[in-house]
């Protein structure tokens, strides 16, 4: 498990843009790098999906957007915990483990404060690069009521890279250049006696671009990956990418409850995000249109666990209860007048018409699990639980988007196909001595494929019960060891995953599906000292994977693709604390080469990605009991490199080919009423 406080990611995000995904992938071992982006498309946890929590509200879809972790305001995380590998108690989503966001806490002392950032390129002094934000917090009690509020806004300007050029947009999943988010959030909390607390919280946040640039298509005829993607202005866009999320949370806490600890919660989740315009006109399943999609989502959810000691077997505890989700999706399209894209040089896009890419799709999950703790000495503890899982996915009669505007459409049947499946863990522990201890886990995932990947593109031959909408069932196995020697702490884990189905593959934006068995085999270690006086601190990690798929209809296994399994990963960093009030970080992350091709052909996910290094240094400073100032540089020594992702080329060109912002400073200011 990695846990980052407070502290840790507002001193941390000064060396990542205040990037929330590229903040975890500098710092968790076994998390693939970000994309630098809007999107965590390829961000895998040991080779598979993790589940994205904020305050217990799942931020996965099952219609995946890939927006898990561009959905909240980063100045309103107070603590992160990864747990890594797959989770029986958790259920869906949590094939490859867990991120659990949780949001600053209500009550307290009262307290206001305000925080204002501002981040440049040093490669390129413009205005429009200049990115800036302000938060405003207030926390606080009153008598029996907890309350906390915040808001927020953030500007966030074009990004350069090394050489001082404009980095183009991204054209398949989405960026946020030249954009403008605002959040607030409230929580309100009743004590009603010493054991029960209930409360209530609300988040709205929204990020929505405005730019005046595209990427230029150009490259597009060019050899993929020998030129970067290019910026070009002239955008002439109404509705360009965004994110709008609005989350509603209630949670009631008993702690002795017919001699149990009670925690429960009933959410709701309105999502809305809106994706770049793509030309479609040589793709059926596009219905040969220039379009733009966009999704709505709204998500009912309900969870409920008892923690109950059983003194009647010693030292052991009982944790048990349920979960349900209920999600509904729908992706419509704008299309565009094609004479007028083409005239313009595909910067001008009129709305000539709308689609249904995906019809309104309803998926639900029931859950139910428990788990046992015991330890029978100080030397050795176990666990082990299960859980039964039981889903569906619902979709109505509908026309395919293949078929739109022909003279005599097809339609394509609906019904509900439904899934479930048991689902079990175990672990055993031993400490042969103080500080030490080794252990071996077995542990399973369960969750739906993208159903709405596979109805968008759903042809004659369409059948709801087919093997391609099959659960996913992952089988987890982990062998590790944790350590202390005085002032070195360090760990080493040994894990194994396999899954007879995989996710749906898309390739070729969809026009082909594949699911393939899989098994994903990796070692990760990490090592931290501090000196006698705490002053100095030096650590890192290493994690290396490795993974293989059996397409189905074959026997021979291949390589798994770059968006599922990274190369290399190292981290480094050097602390200096000389004070209580002064906080200092130098961090590298190294990533290695890795041919993903097979057979030397370059495809969807598989091309040969190159090494490369960052390196960011960070620094916090108190400069009294109410002002902090914060200063951080991310790529200090200006490195022109690619991403994993922009290496693998989204779009299977050179727009996607994105070169990583050159090195950039941010302040930040923050002082306490």
């Amino acid at each position: 498990m990695t846990k980052l406080d407070e502290k840790q990611i507002e001193l941390l995000k000064n060396g990542s843009s205040g990037n929330i995904a590229t903040v975890l992938a500098k710092a968790v071992p076994g998390l693939s790098d970000s994309s630098r982006t809007i999107t965590d498309y390829g961000q895998t946890l040991r080779g598979r999906n993790a589940l994205i929590l904020v305050d217990g509200v799942p931020m996965n879809l099952t219609r995946d957007t890939s927006r898990g972790l561009s959905s909240i305001d980063p100045e309103s995380i107070q603590n992160i915990e990864v747990i890594r590998g797959s989770n029986a108690i958790y259920g869906s989503g949590a094939a490859g483990g867990i991120i659990s966001i949780t949001t600053k806490a209500a009550g307290g002392e009262p307290t206001a404060k305000t925080v204002m950032g501002l981040q440049s390129p040093l490669t390129n002094f413009r205005t429009d690069a200049l990115s800036g934000d302000i938060h405003q917090y207030f926390t606080g009690s009153l008598d029996n009521f907890d309350y906390a509020l915040d808001f927020g806004y953030k500007r966030t300007g074009s990004s350069y890279d090394a050489s001082g050029d404009r980095i183009a947009p991204e054209p398949s999943q989405g960026d946020l250049f030249d954009s403008d988010a605002y959040s607030i959030g409230g929580k309100l909390g009743y004590h009603i006696d010493d054991n029960q607390y209930i409360q209530l919280s609300a988040n709205y946040y929204t990020a929505d671009q405005d730019s005046e640039y595209a990427s230029d298509p150009s490259v597009a005829k060019l050899p993929a990956g020998s030129v970067p993607a290019k910026a070009i202005k002239g955008l002439k866009l109404a509705d360009q990418n965004q994110n709008e999320s609005q989350v509603y949370n209630l949670t009631y806490k008993n702690k002795d409850l017919l001699g149990s600890i009670f925690d429960s919660q009933i959410y709701y989740r309105d999502f809305y995000t809106r994706f770049n315009p793509t030309d479609g006109r040589n793709q059926a399943n596009r219905a040969n249109t220039i379009n733009q999609g966009y999704q709505e989502n709204d998500v009912f959810g309900s969870r409920f666990t008892f923690n109950t000691p059983l003194h009647f077997l010693g030292d052991s505890s009982l944790v048990w209860g349920g979960d349900s989700i209920r999600e509904q999706s729908e992706m419509p399209l704008d299309t565009f007048d094609p004479e007028i894209y083409d005239q313009s040089g595909g910067l001008e896009f009129v709305k000539n018409g709308n689609l249904i890419y995906l019809p309104e799709l309803t998926t639900q999950s029931v859950g139910v699990f428990a788990q046992l703790k015991h330890r029978f000495n100080d030397q050795w503890s176990a666990e082990v639980g299960a859980r039964y899982e039981d889903s569906f996915a619902e979709v109505d009669d509908f026309i395919p988007l293949t078929q739109a505007n022909k003279p005599n459409p097809y339609t394509v049947k609906g019904g509900k196909v439904k899934a479930d499946a048991w689902l079990y863990n175990a672990s055993i522990t031993f400490s042969p001595v103080e500080e030490h201890s080794i252990y071996a886990s077995f542990s399973q995932g369960f969750q739906l494929p993208d159903v709405g990947l596979v109805i968008r593109n759903a042809n004659t031959g369409f059948d709801l019960g087919s093997s391609f909408l099959e659960p996913v069932k992952v089988d987890n196995y982990e062998l590790g060891w944790n350590g202390d020697f005085d002032r070195i702490s360090s760990s080493l884990a040994v894990f194994y995953s396999t899954s007879d189905l995989g996710a749906v593959q898309s390739f070729n934006n969809g026009l082909s599906l594949a699911r393939t068995k899989e098994e994903v085999t990796g070692v990760e270690g990490t090592i931290d000292y501090l000196t006698q006086d705490e002053i100095w601190g030096f650590g890192g990690s290493a994690t290396w994977m490795k993974g293989r798929e059996t397409p189905q209809g074959r026997s021979e296994d291949q390589k798994m693709t770059g968006y599922r399994i990274p190369p290399l990963k190292l981290t480094s960093y050097i602390s200096y604390n000389p004070s209580d009030t002064w906080t200092n970080r130098l961090q590298a992350t190294y990533w290695g080469s890795q041919d993903y091709r097979l057979d030397g052909k370059e495809s969807f996910g598989r091309y040969d990605a190159k090494t490369y290094t960052t390196v960011d240094l960070m620094s916090s400073f108190d400069v009294n009991a109410k002002n902090n100032v914060s200063i951080g540089l991310e790529n200090i020594f200006n490195r022109k490199y690619y991403p994993l992702y922009s290496q693998l080329l989204r779009s299977n060109n050179n727009m996607s080919h994105l070169l990583a912002s050159g090195i950039t400073l941010k302040v930040a200011y923050s002082h306490k009423w």
